[in-house]
């Protein structure tokens, strides 16, 4: 029996793990395109005014001007000093200036900085070549005109377009939620199992809850949700009509698993070389368990090991802690319940 036991335990982990990975996948999926939309959508970044962008390459280029003179003084000094004169004498290089060469040299260059700059400053965002051009006609440096062109882009949002992106995504998240619920009921045997015998399906964040007649007897289905974690599992059925309200009946394991509210039910423990090991059964004077210890109904129990049968109040309850994987599987569970039920009918 305890190998038994692993076997069924290890197939109800898996396939509680299947189905909650099934299960959480159109949330995550809202979520992500919810988010991609709106991102990528709403957060605009404005590209920079073709004048703008030419008028601040313009400045960057008259900035190259103190580079190419002081490469030029150098170019100059060793001309003088190869003629034996002092070069000291060019330390100002103010005169330098006005001198043909440097100014056709000047003039090429600011040309080929200009060229360079301006088709890379359209690129840029509105809010970035705005601030550097603000900054160059102040007398910003070169240096600090490259490191500006460098800062990060504003992103705006547009009002209009967020507002009807919004909407879209809510769309989107119900449609989607839909989609989720369909295929929660998919992967859901209980649920399955109910719309099959025309019961009503309620499905929550935790339990799925089937409530309806069935074959006469008026019962109510608690399961636990598909994608619970692995030893949260449970299915039980509840009939809640023609039951002897003064029968007592305590039939399952010594400890049952956790989680679960079930009545302590206050009748004489009976021992009988029949009951299973592990199990306990109490019994109400002159009620009778012969059928759940022998025969068929005994056989189909063992069958959902551990199973937990409490009688009291007019109510027979039938627990088991691993759920059927298929909607035929509960179907028959619910069927040995009313099987249940029925050894205890109401006077």
């Amino acid at each position: 029996m305890q190998n038994h036991d692993l076997q069924k335990q290890l197939l109800a982990a898996q396939s509680t793990l299947t189905a909650k990975t099934r299960a959480c996948a159109p949330r995550m999926l809202t979520l992500a395109l919810g988010a991609l939309v709106l991102t990528s959508a709403c957060a605009e970044i404005k590209s920079a005014k073709p004048e703008d962008a030419e008028g601040l390459a313009a400045l960057r280029a008259d900035r190259e001007q103190d580079n190419v003179l002081v490469e030029y003084q150098k170019v100059r000094k060793k001309e003088v000093q190869a003629k034996g004169d002092n070069p000291d004498a060019l330390d100002n290089a103010a005169p330098l200036k006005e001198e043909t060469r440097f100014k056709e040299l000047w003039e090429k260059r600011k040309k080929e900085v200009y060229d360079a700059k301006v088709d890379r400053y359209k690129e840029l965002s509105a809010d970035v070549v705005g601030s550097c051009l603000t900054k160059a006609k102040s007398g910003a440096s070169a240096d600090d005109i490259d490191r500006c062109v460098t800062s990060t882009p504003a992103a705006t949002i547009d009002p209009l377009k967020a507002g009807l992106l919004g909407l879209g995504v809510i769309g989107l998240a119900v449609v989607l939620f839909a989609v989720f619920r369909s295929a929660r009921r998919r992967i859901d045997p209980v649920a399955q199992a109910g719309q099959k015998i025309n019961l009503a399906v309620q499905q929550g964040d935790k339990e799925t809850i089937v409530t309806g007649d069935y074959k006469g007897y008026v019962l109510r289905i608690e399961a636990s949700a598909p994608e619970v974690g692995e030893g949260d599992g449970f299915l039980r059925v509840l009939v809640m009509s023609k039951v002897d309200p003064h029968t007592l009946v305590r039939f399952g394991p010594l400890a049952p698993p956790t989680g679960l509210d079930l009545p302590d039910l206050n009748a004489p423990e009976v021992h009988d070389g029949r009951v299973p090991e592990g199990y306990k059964l109490r019994l109400s004077p002159g009620a009778n368990a012969d059928s759940m210890l022998a025969g068929d109904l005994a056989f189909q129990l063992r069958d959902y090991d551990p199973v937990d049968v409490r009688v009291h109040d007019g109510v027979a309850g039938v627990t088991v802690w691993q759920v059927p994987q298929t909607a035929d599987r509960v179907i028959e569970f619910i069927e040995l319940a009313v099987t249940c039920a029925k050894q205890y009918p109401q006077a």
